[in-house]
């Protein structure tokens, strides 16, 4: 397996990173906002270290950017953010389809 590879798959398995591109996918949110709508669809208590550390996490590699406006601060997918989260979203379709088929058998 590539590095490229293996660096898309530990970024998948971080807790929350696919929950907060989950999140930005419908749009930019305010850090409140986005800390309600990741609780929401978390099953644990989701500290705002964690949040944090994670918003640092995929800004540290292009996927959300922090954006500074006049009405405030607001955080948003990148170009790349978006392509990652519709990648996930194929490979959670193949995943479910080949686990279908494999129950069948």
């Amino acid at each position: 397996m590539t590095n490229d590879l293996e660096h898309l798959l530990n970024l998948a398995k971080r807790k929350l990173s696919v929950a907060v591109l989950t999140a930005l996918h419908e749009g930019p949110l305010r850090y409140s906002k986005l800390h309600h709508a990741v609780s929401q669809a978390s099953p644990d208590v989701v500290h705002a270290r964690t949040l944090t550390d994670t918003l640092a996490y995929l800004r540290a590699h292009d996927l959300v950017e922090h954006h500074q406006g006049d009405d405030g601060a607001d955080y948003r997918l990148t170009h790349g953010g978006v392509e990652l989260l519709d990648l996930l979203g194929e490979i959670d379709r193949w995943s479910r389809e080949h686990r279908a088929s494999g129950e069948r058998t």
